[in-house]
């Protein structure tokens, strides 16, 4: 559907904001993700006989599916011909195939019994590596990582949209969780299969910004564009909140209840800051969300903790300030670690690779360079040995990255997430009557 960008009043063009909004948006209502949120818990998860959210957004998008993609690459490997994603297993396949210590044994014993409560897409690609025992010892059991970077423009977004969430629950059914902050939502091509997890007792302002300066500014409400939205009152109800195979968007609570306790650092919200660069950065709560995830064993289904500006979070050189900072960075890679070990993952997004601490890098098993971004140095503390020749992302097109390891790389691509809808703009949001520090 197309809109005119002209409006002869502000009434008209709100209008036609709305309805680009609503069209675009339309929540997917059928899922037994939306079914549970939408009975707000009152039906028991289990008992719900749908279809998971995973097995079925990927069309949306123009995606084949995981499993076809992967019999036409063998197909093209018995032939003679190239298959770097089935060449290098380890690189790609291993990286994005989620697998316990269980699953694996089934596969290797071809005992399709594991799955059959799984998801369509999911359970047929674990037919096809059980067909094919050669890529069993290249599978890992627990979490696994993806730490990709670029300068803004070259695709980071797209890739945590598409590969990070979209093709991650198609292929694993992870339940998805979007550590968000209130600089920029990238997650509007999830909005409407996506949850958001939004602080009790916090008003939210949010506003449509449309990009055609003929149309005007609208403000909306957080339903007007994501399927559902649920309040939690701290970081350990959202995880008794979530449930398998859901996609969930977390704004972070500005008042920090129950964070001190949890990551054993300080949180200083801003009605007990003297002033505003006392505040604590929304972005720490990640730190709480991690620590829950990984030792506090409130939900353990399979998990992906998506985080972007990655490098601010746990910088090289972290203060020893207000906010214990430095505490926090060092803290995570063994938060980290302990979430690999339960079966959590996750997909991060940085700048550059020198911004990240080297103490979280030698934490992480593989990278994902855009277009036209520099490839790190081995001699960058914490990589290893980089595979990745220097000159090959220079090359690449806006929609593909190179996901690589310590031994080899494969270029992979992907659709454009945006062009799926004609609301052209972003979303603003914002808190009221708190002040906060971003």
């Amino acid at each position: 559907m197309s809109f005119a960008t002209s409006a002869e009043d502000e009434k008209d063009g709100e209008k036609i904001v709305r309805e680009m909004l609503a069209n675009d948006f339309e929540p997917h209502l059928t899922s037994r993700q939306a079914k549970y949120h939408e009975k707000n818990g009152r039906q028991a998860f289990e008992t719900i006989n749908r279809h998971d959210d995973g097995a079925n957004m990927f069309r949306e998008f123009g995606m084949t599916p995981f499993w076809k993609a992967l019999r036409r690459e063998q197909r093209a490997l018995e032939r003679g011909e190239q298959s770097p994603v089935l060449q290098y297993p380890e690189t790609y396949l291993n990286a994005l195939v989620h697998v316990n210590d269980a699953e694996k044994a089934a596969l290797e014993a071809n005992d399709m019994r594991m799955f059959e409560d799984t998801s369509q897409t999911r359970r047929k690609t674990m037919e096809f590596l059980a067909e094919h025992p050669e890529y069993h010892s290249v599978l890992e059991d627990g979490g696994k990582d993806v730490h990709g970077h670029a300068k803004p423009g070259r695709g980071k977004s797209s890739f945590l949209n598409v590969v990070g969430t979209v093709r991650n629950a198609e292929i694993n059914n992870d339940t998805i969780i979007w550590a968000l902050t209130l600089d920029e939502l990238e997650v509007l091509p999830l909005a409407p299969w996506m949850t958001i997890l939004a602080p009790a007792g916090v008003d939210i302002n949010a506003v449509a910004k449309p990009t055609a300066y003929q149309l005007p500014d609208v403000e909306i409400d957080l339903e007007d564009i994501f399927r559902d939205v649920v309040r939690y009152t701290d970081p350990i109800d959202i995880f008794e909140k979530v449930v398998p195979g859901g996609i969930y968007g977390v704004l972070p609570d500005p008042h920090f209840r129950l964070c001190e306790e949890l990551v054993n650092a300080t949180y200083i919200s801003g009605p007990e800051a003297d002033e505003p660069n006392e505040i604590t950065p929304l972005r720490d709560y990640a730190h709480a969300l991690l620590e829950v995830r990984a030792k506090r064993d409130v939900f353990l289904h399979r998990t992906t903790l998506i985080v972007d500006e990655f490098g601010d979070l746990v910088p090289e050189n972290p203060e020893d300030n207000e906010h214990d900072e430095k505490d926090k960075v060092n803290e995570w890679p063994k938060r980290y670690g302990k979430l690999r070990k339960k079966d959590g993952s996750m997909f991060a997004m940085s700048h550059s690779l020198s911004e990240p601490t080297h103490k979280v890098l030698e934490k992480e098993r593989w990278f994902a360079t855009m277009p036209r971004t520099p490839v790190p140095s081995s001699s960058r503390a914490g990589l290893g040995d980089v595979a990745l020749p220097s000159g090959k992302p220079k090359f690449l097109d806006v929609g593909s990255c190179f996901i690589w390891d310590s031994v080899n790389y494969v270029e992979v691509s992907w659709p454009n997430p945006y062009r799926r809808y004609d609301f052209q703009g972003q979303v603003d949001i914002s808190y009221s009557g708190v002040e906060v520090r971003q």
